[in-house]
């Protein structure tokens, strides 16, 4: 996965894959209390290493964007809040899909979802940590391949 010398870089960011998703998963069970726990038990981390770069993925229900953002119906727009990752949707058909009982999801495309923002606050729980993680992960890299250089032999 992971190129020679970066060793400690990808189980730091292995680890933070899925610290991530549980930072997600504890936000949403936190913000939506009485919930069935689907949003919450859906969010997966991947660690991805891609022309020479490291990246973290957090994979989960499609509609924890919605709530996390929230949703303007296509009668009456909701405020965004600052804290949300993005702006709100719209909604533009009368009525929307999903498992919803329809006049659930009637009144969703009505009205709108106002946000409920749980993203942001999650990856800011993890982000100052990941970092820590991170920088003593390249620490140790480079230490690594400084000592295996002092090895090579010159003739």
């Amino acid at each position: 996965m992971a190129q020679e010398g970066l060793e400690y870089i990808k189980d730091v960011v292995l680890e933070y894959a899925d610290k991530y998703a549980k930072a997600f998963s504890d936000g949403a069970r936190r913000t939506f209390k009485g919930g069935t726990g689907r949003l919450a038990n859906s969010y997966r981390g991947v660690a991805k290493f891609q022309e020479g770069s490291f990246s973290i993925e957090v994979y989960g229900e499609d509609y924890g964007i919605y709530q996390d953002s929230g949703v303007s119906g296509y009668v009456h727009d909701v405020s965004p809040n600052p804290k949300s990752f993005y702006p709100p949707g719209k909604f533009k058909h009368r009525v929307i899909g999903g498992d919803l009982p329809f006049p659930v999801r009637l009144s969703i495309a009505t009205n709108g979802l106002k946000p409920k923002p749980f993203l942001q606050d999650s990856v800011d729980s993890v982000t100052p940590q990941f970092v820590s993680a991170l920088e003593e992960a390249g620490v140790k890299d480079i230490d690594s391949f400084m000592t295996q250089l002092t090895k090579i032999e010159v003739k």
